[in-house]
């Protein structure tokens, strides 16, 4: 297993282990997407590809009315461990509109993409201004990426959540890194506000018969109503 580091957003890198290149070998770690050896960092196809795993569009547009679908409360997201105590089932979904979305016995969650632990990553293509190739992108995908990963502090506070995560029927989290570094790793977002991250995740899990019920209440006419992602359903 080699090692790389890993980092909050801002500040000092935190230590984890995860798959990867070593430390020795950081200019190859910069050259490609972290667990995707086909992806080059600077090809035009990485901001489509990282955009399409991290932005919630169509969420962020009514994020102005979520506060009528579910508790006003980034927090408001039960640990993995409490899902199962209320009889819901993980979901793995890689849309990300999906994510945090549930409905009777089950509930959707994103797995952490690989490149999220990775801090040269966020150093060099979420923390530089105008970093390619996300250009302009670079601020909503850091936002999008800031509300994901907080998401999974809510979701992660035990060990107990960790090693659900981990469980090869899931997967959320990629084997090799352990609980301790992760938790180090993770504390850092938890300390970030609304205004840090996109406006889907100032909201927590949501409710997906609530948004079809307001999809329904909703005139035709609403901006609202057609970006619901009442389809999921």
């Amino acid at each position: 297993m080699t090692r790389v580091t890993h980092a909050r957003p801002e500040s000092s890198p935190s230590l984890t282990r995860c798959p990867g290149p070593s430390e020795d070998a950081d200019p190859i770690a910069l050259d490609f997407l972290p667990d995707e050896a086909r992806m080059q960092i600077l090809e035009p196809q990485l901001a489509a590809r990282v955009r399409a795993e991290l932005l919630t569009p169509e969420l962020d547009t009514i994020a102005p009315y979520l506060w009528l679908m579910t508790t006003p409360s980034s927090a408001h997201v039960d640990p993995l461990h409490a899902q199962r105590v209320r009889g819901r089932n993980l979901v793995v979904a890689e849309d990300p509109g999906l994510h945090l979305v549930w409905a009777y016995e089950r509930i959707y969650v994103k797995p952490m993409p690989d490149y999220l632990l990775s801090h040269a990553f966020w150093s060099h293509y979420l923390g530089n201004e105008g970093a390619l190739p996300l250009g302009a992108h670079r601020a909503a995908v850091r936002a999008a990426a800031c509300g994901f990963v907080r998401g999974y502090a809510h979701l992660i506070r035990h060990r107990s959540d960790f090693e659900l995560a981990q469980q090869d029927s899931h997967r959320l989290i990629p084997r090799g890194i352990f609980f301790p570094q992760f938790a180090r790793f993770i504390g850092a977002f938890e300390a970030l506000d609304d205004a840090d991250v996109s406006p889907r995740y100032a909201y927590g899990q949501l409710r997906l018969t609530r948004l079809n019920f307001w999809a329904k209440s909703w005139p035709r006419s609403s901006s609202a109503r057609r970006h619901l992602p009442c389809a999921i359903g």
